[in-house]
């Protein structure tokens, strides 16, 4: 079996119905599916999904007027982490804020991260955005990060 082009005068108003014709309709999608000769490349999207995974880790207690720097255990292989987004929300829970984006659009970010083997450490400029009151209740998840990691 192959692909086989379809020319448009054989799917016309006027065409016939012929074996010809069915027989391609029936079989490109085989050839699609199997790249064979000839059969249009197709990305296989969900083999590449079906390797990556999203984990979501509360940052927990983090007075961070009092506190500049935290660690949080990740609990998964380092060399696996391919990307991680830290979410910071202040004391009355109404606003979430990535750590590491200049919040006053003064030039200045509010605060990093970077992650090792086993921690998430995250930082936040001292007198910059998140050192206020805003940010210093404790008892109360700061905030989640979230690491994209690939299944080996």
């Amino acid at each position: 079996m192959a692909w086989t082009t379809i020319p448009d005068s054989d799917v016309d108003p006027e065409s016939p119905i012929t074996t010809s014709l069915m027989q391609a309709l029936r079989d490109n999608p085989i050839a699609i599916a199997g790249a064979l000769s000839g059969a249009p490349d197709v990305i296989q999207v969900d083999a590449v999904l079906d390797k990556i995974r999203f984990k979501t880790v509360q940052i927990g207690d983090w007075d961070m007027d009092a506190t500049g720097t935290l660690a949080v255990n990740h609990g998964l292989t380092g060399a696996n982490i391919r990307s991680v987004f830290v979410a910071i929300r202040n004391d009355a829970a109404t606003n979430t804020y990535p750590i590491d984006v200049d919040q006053n659009l003064d030039g200045n970010v509010a605060g990093g991260f970077l992650w090792t083997a086993t921690q998430v450490s995250m930082g936040r400029i001292g007198a910059g955005f998140f050192d206020g009151t805003d940010f210093d209740a404790t008892t109360y998840n700061r905030g989640w990060i979230t690491i994209v990691y690939a299944v080996p």
